[in-house]
């Protein structure tokens, strides 16, 4: 059973190291189009209003919508390797009912959503989507604005 425990563990490793990967890369592809949209929009605060800062406008658009695909996708890769997790968990919970895993993991998450009410309701990844679309909507109505000019 310990050769078993061990596969089980080290898989379980393998899968945050998955889960913590695919974060650092949400967080990043996050950090460069934060640091490219307030570039842009700086130049719209430098330059004005201008027909010539059109293409900046949607590219702000164009950064908005695909940092918000891209958090939902990096969700959706975070999401499956939890859920392989789970079922490794399930295995351990298994084969060490005396250590009550699933029993104490319920114990602490009642605990935390205690603790936490509302907060335990908003997740990560709809605040990074949210800001996505901000910026895209930023975009847009830079976009109208200057085609009025």
């Amino acid at each position: 059973m310990a050769d078993s425990t061990d596969v089980l563990l080290k898989l379980c490793e393998q899968r945050w190291a998955e889960v913590k990967q695919a974060e650092d890369q949400r967080s990043a592809l996050s950090n460069i189009i934060l640091l490219i949209a307030s570039a842009i929009v700086g130049v719209f605060t430098q330059k004005g209003l201008d027909r010539n800062n059109l293409p900046l406008s949607l590219l702000l658009i164009f950064l908005g919508i695909y940092g918000a695909i891209g958090s939902r996708k990096y969700r959706e890769r975070i999401h499956y390797s939890l859920s392989i997790l789970k079922l490794y968990r399930d295995k351990l919970d298994e084969l060490y009912p005396d250590a009550q895993i699933e029993k104490l993991r319920i114990q602490a998450k009642d605990f935390h959503e205690k603790r936490h009410p509302l907060m335990t309701k908003i997740y990560p990844h709809q605040l990074w989507v949210a800001l996505h679309i901000s910026i895209a909507i930023a975009g847009l109505i830079l976009t109208i604005i200057v085609l009025r000019l």
